[in-house]
């Protein structure tokens, strides 16, 4: 190893010492498999959100289906729609919720340098967390139709 030491200023600061290493040790097998494990993980989070968003665009699609076929069942030929602004809501939620799903499988353009690998890894980053933003809302917007379409049944 090499020692540096650069002098103190005129006001009186310490040295600082740099310490050189002659060699670098190569990874071990353990840390450079973990490396590669660590990046694919990061690299494949966009693609599991991909999967959670899909899920959710069948959920947001049959769920409407199923509650409308339940609400004509129940109601009747000649039974008036409970609440109908609250099924407004459900539907208008549902909807969103199908937007913002779709949406979440869109690609989205960045200017990423190929040679710096922090850009690299924020492109990851960044479109994962867009992507989990959108399902959140998604999830959100879902299971609030649900709830009103439930509150629509019972408070008619």
């Amino acid at each position: 190893m090499e020692t540096h030491e650069q002098p103190g200023d005129s006001e009186g600061r310490a040295k600082k010492v740099i310490i050189e290493p002659d060699t670098v040790a190569p990874l071990s097998v353990v840390n450079e498999t973990l490396q590669v494990k660590f990046a694919e993980d990061v690299a494949a989070q966009a693609t599991r959100l991909d999967d959670l968003a899909k899920q959710l665009i069948t959920l947001c699609i049959a769920v409407p289906g199923i509650y409308a076929a339940v609400l004509k069942m129940v109601a009747g030929k000649d039974a008036m729609v409970p609440r109908e602004d609250l099924i407004f809501v459900a539907f208008s939620a549902w909807l969103l919720a199908l937007g913002a799903s779709i949406a979440a499988l869109l690609p989205e353009k960045q200017a990423v340098d190929p040679d710096s690998l922090t850009e690299i890894q924020g492109y990851f980053y960044n479109t994962a967390r867009r992507k989990y933003v959108l399902i959140c809302f998604a999830c959100f917007f879902s299971f609030s139709g649900i709830v009103v379409a439930v509150l629509s049944i019972f408070l008619h």
